[in-house]
């Protein structure tokens, strides 16, 4: 009795393990811990664009910087920005974990995050925007500027939507 169950138990710890591993190397997408890479396995050389989001809140014609108010440090809300709501907008790629991507869902996650930002913004620093711009920048590995910050697109607060303006069916 007591070899039957520890033949069971290896065979269902195999398949714990094996299984969503099989799964991710036939998908191609990574996450962890069901990776054969380790984490941030992506590399990064001299010959990497790197870039970095900012946002900006726009009031009047008069554009704020908003990296003082994310209300938490730089680096934490845009890596979060970036991982789950903008991330890839490929339907598999390694930088994602949604397998069925398409322009609805990201517009819906896009709507979602502006929200709750431009919401906790007003509740916490008292700023109301018409919109909040989404800026993107190429730095160098010590993130000086090697251009101008160009925009991605805007949030219309007035609205609750999210413009695109790399979006053909916003033209």
């Amino acid at each position: 009795m007591k070899e039957h169950f520890n033949k069971t138990y290896k065979y269902i710890i195999i398949t714990l393990v094996l299984l969503p591993n099989i799964f991710v190397m036939a998908v191609g997408i990574e996450s962890f811990p069901f990776t054969c890479a380790p984490m941030f396995g992506h590399y990064i050389n001299e010959e990497t664009d790197l870039y970095l989001f900012k946002f900006e809140g726009v009031v009047n014609n008069k554009k704020i910087n908003l990296t003082e108010y994310y209300g938490k440090p730089e680096g934490y809300l845009i890596r979060h920005f970036f991982s789950k709501v903008y991330g890839s907008t490929d339907a598999i790629s390694p930088f994602t974990n949604k397998l069925h991507e398409n322009h609805s869902y990201f517009k819906t996650r896009m709507n979602a995050f502006f929200k709750t930002f431009a919401s906790f913004l007003e509740k916490e620093y008292n700023l109301k925007f018409e919109k909040i711009n989404l800026m993107v920048i190429k730095v160098d590995p010590n993130r000086n500027p090697l251009s101008e910050y160009k925009m991605l697109g805007f949030f219309n607060t007035n609205e609750s939507q999210y413009y695109s303006l790399h979006d053909e069916s916003n033209k």
